[in-house]
């Protein structure tokens, strides 16, 4: 009797987890529908009506409608009573059926113009709105702002007698009620070498109480330290108070006061330098000056104010292409469920038609939504916003392995466990991951950037310790980390990659360096060393994820043999103008890319014989329809440098490159390999090159991707392949012990050797 009774428990239980887990399907497949369709309207559908909502909000509302639906007829329900109110000439539907285009054609047309959608890349709901993105509702006036997107005040000071110094710097700050924007402190060190040391925006810590709190950054100035800028932010629109700014070094452990030029805003006048005030500010559309009612601390505080540059603009049409009056989006978004959208509407000069009667009545529901991921809503709308920029607008599916709606299936499911708001930034790093763009980065959480005093590197497929910034660690450059956390050191990387979008390994490996170590100040990470268990604590931002070898602290080196090295990283294009003369008479040039440029790629003239020819690797495509279905075409652009005396390109010339080579560096060696211009040694770059297209989502996140397609100049795929190296050069543990720039050696030999492959 007691075995039956087991069985039957057994059996009801099974029935039951089998009910949950299909409830939680039906859910999963009704906000699916839900996203399709919010991608269709946001970005296709020209209503006046439309574009006068919150759009990131109402994809939060309408997925906690959708998931209130038990069956087919409830979501099509909802899905007409959530868009009738801003697209009142779509329908949702269980079978297909003939449309009636009556109800979106007025009686008399005559003062009607046709209006659309043409999206060049896409600008709508991006953070910024300039070139080379650009979406235009064709034929209706909008009120364009021009302003910047946030404005800064913020005063310098020369660092060097601090280098090597603990700084601190605070600062009392508030918004002012109903202001829609973020505040933020922010601090910047600037080195000797034209590089960036320590930076802190509070990015991931907004500041939103409308009262008075005490904020501050602490960092760490570096032995090239030369400038310290820091100041306050004003993100978005509304007022931003700021007071009773104090900057510290420490010595002996006590915080020493280093002298500020008006640091309590006394002064009558801020904005720009003068001899009572050095905070100078910067932001189009902003205002900085003086508050007397405001103040936390004696007479003044400054403020920061949104005024907006606003212009109101008619849509120009911006390439050939057009959807005609009766073209729809007819397709079926859920089982059973068929929408049809008009791309086309007639619009005069008050509405397009049809008006809606609802749209109060939405706008005061999504009035409701909080913009806290803490809400299921939230985390779901973000998931939604996203998956439609990328379903519409990404331009490399095709050079990606990837089921993207099998990925948004994963992400909404995962939303439902969620509690955090770094469980929410692991699944959108997760969700974005396999698209294979080193260009995304998922920004809003209190991610702390804190490092152990180590760096380490996959090298012959081992985690190798490279730089350690400790004496008293029982730890020594060469040593192999074999566990990390009591996990092996494979499994432990295998989650931090499952969150990096990479085009590359060596992107992939140059990412997860970092943030593989990065935690909670003062938290520890427990290291399994020659057998040997190995407490650090993450008490410091020591690394930058990478080690530089010694040569690389150097803008440019003469060599032995009248070699010339340029650290493309740190060098100015002016100093290497002024080098041109001795490069002309040297045996031969090596070129450093193992980064990022410093605005010097005017260099790549001197090595080019003739002109560039190559006006189409840079490509926006071109969208009036969905899914990226019938893409209209691209906007073809290039560089078009000229060839400029002296010309170099007789000599050896060598470029060193890896993983780190992202984006402008690309552009950079692409010239390099399409014309043949030297010999490149090292390790693919990171394959992934175009304009960052970033947008924001609820909960203060923030997400970047590329928006363009860019080729190699023949026109070949240089998403997820990057630039190849000629000569293959792989680190060794060895040389990693003895100090050696492995890259660095085999490009001298490559010129002594005169090699060329």
């Amino acid at each position: 009797m007691k075995n039956i009774l087991i069985v039957c428990l057994s059996f009801i239980n099974t029935i039951s987890c089998d009910k949950v887990f299909e409830e939680k399907q039906t859910e999963i497949s009704n906000l699916k529908t839900f996203a399709k369709a919010y991608g269709y309207v946001k970005y296709f559908h020209p209503s006046d009506e439309a574009s006068k909502i919150d759009w990131n909000i109402f994809a939060a509302y309408g997925a906690g409608e959708i998931i209130k639906c038990k069956s087919n007829k409830e979501v099509i329900y909802t899905l007409n009573e959530l868009f009738r109110p801003i697209a009142p000439g779509v329908v949702f539907s269980q079978t297909k059926r003939a449309y009636d285009f009556a109800k979106i054609t007025p009686e008399n047309n005559k003062g009607y113009q046709s209006t659309y959608w043409q999206h060049r890349g896409v600008s709508l709901y991006m953070r910024n709105q300039n070139s080379p993105y650009r979406s235009v509702r064709v034929n209706r006036y909008s009120e364009i702002d021009k302003s910047s997107s946030y404005s800064t005040l913020s005063i310098s000071l020369n660092s060097k007698k601090y280098q090597g110094k603990r700084i601190k710097y605070t600062g009392w700050v508030k918004l002012k009620e109903e202001s829609k924007g973020n505040g933020y402190l922010w601090l910047r060190v600037d080195k000797s070498d034209g590089t960036i040391g320590f930076f802190d925006n509070m990015g991931s810590r907004p500041i939103k109480s409308n009262e008075w709190k005490q904020y501050k950054i602490v960092g760490d100035l570096d032995a090239i330290a030369s400038k310290i800028t820091f100041g306050s932010i004003l993100e978005g629109k509304g007022d931003l108070y700021l007071d009773d700014a104090h900057l510290y070094y420490e010595d002996n452990n006590k915080w020493i006061e280093i002298p500020l030029n008006n640091g309590n805003f006394e002064a009558n006048e801020i904005g720009e330098r003068n001899e009572t005030s050095d905070w100078v500010g910067s932001g189009n559309g902003y205002s900085f000056d003086i508050s007397k009612t405001q103040k936390i601390e004696g007479d003044n505080c400054a403020v920061l104010s949104y005024q907006g540059i606003i212009k109101k603009e008619k849509g120009e049409s911006i390439f050939d292409g057009a959807p005609e009056f009766g073209e729809l989006i007819e397709k079926e978004i859920g089982n059973q469920i068929f929408c049809q959208i008009p791309l086309n509407l007639y619009g005069n000069d008050e509405n397009t038609y049809p008006i809606s009667q609802d749209l109060f009545v939405l706008q005061d529901a999504l009035n409701t939504v909080s913009d806290n991921t803490a809400d299921l809503r939230v985390r779901l709308g973000n998931i939604i916003i996203t998956y439609n920029v990328f379903q519409h607008f990404y331009p490399y599916f095709k050079e990606v392995d990837v089921n993207w709606d099998d990925e948004l299936s994963t992400a909404l499911n995962q939303c439902f466990f969620d509690k955090t708001n770094l469980d929410h930034q692991i699944t959108l790093e997760k969700f974005t991951a396999p698209l294979k763009d080193g260009h995304i980065w998922v920004a809003g959480t209190n991610y702390s950037r804190y490092a152990p005093p180590i760096n380490w590197e996959w090298v012959e497929d081992k985690l190798v310790i490279t730089q350690v910034f400790n004496d008293s660690l029982n730890i020594e450059v060469g040593d192999i980390v074999t566990k990390i956390n009591g996990i092996t050191s494979t499994d432990y990387f295998k989650e931090v990659n499952s969150r990096i979008s990479a085009g590359t390994l060596g992107w992939l490996n140059y990412s997860a360096q970092s943030s593989s170590l990065f935690g909670d100040r003062d938290s520890e990470l427990l290291v399994q060393v020659n057998n040997k268990n190995i407490t650090l604590k993450r008490d410091n931002t020591y690394t930058n994820g990478v080690t530089e070898i010694d040569i690389q602290k150097n803008a440019y080196k003469l060599l032995d043999n009248n070699i010339y090295y340029l650290n493309l990283n740190s060098i100015e294009m002016d100093t290497i103008t002024s080098l041109l003369p001795k490069l002309q008479k040297a045996r031969g040039i090596i070129c450093d890319l193992r980064g990022y440029p410093n605005s010097n790629h005017g260099f790549i003239s001197h090595l080019l014989k003739e002109n560039d020819t190559s006006k189409a690797w840079l490509r926006t495509p071109k969208f009036i329809y969905p899914d990226q279905e019938k893409v209209i075409g691209y906007e073809r652009q290039g560089w078009e440098l000229e060839a400029k005396e002296p010309y170099l390109g007789d000599k050896k010339v060598v470029f060193i490159i890896d993983g780190r080579a992202i984006s402008y560096a690309e552009s950079y060696m692409s010239f390099v390999e399409g014309y043949n211009l030297a010999t490149i040694v090292g390790q693919p770059t990171a394959g992934t090159n175009g304009n960052v297209n970033p947008f924001n989502l609820l909960g203060n996140f923030r997400m970047s991707w590329t928006g363009m397609k860019v080729v190699k100049h023949d026109g070949s795929q240089h998403h997820a392949i990057g630039i190849l190296p000629d000569i293959y050069v792989n680190k060794t543990i060895e040389g990693i012990k003895s100090g050696d720039d492995e890259f660095l050696e085999k490009a001298v030999e490559v010129i002594l050797n005169n090699q060329t492959n």
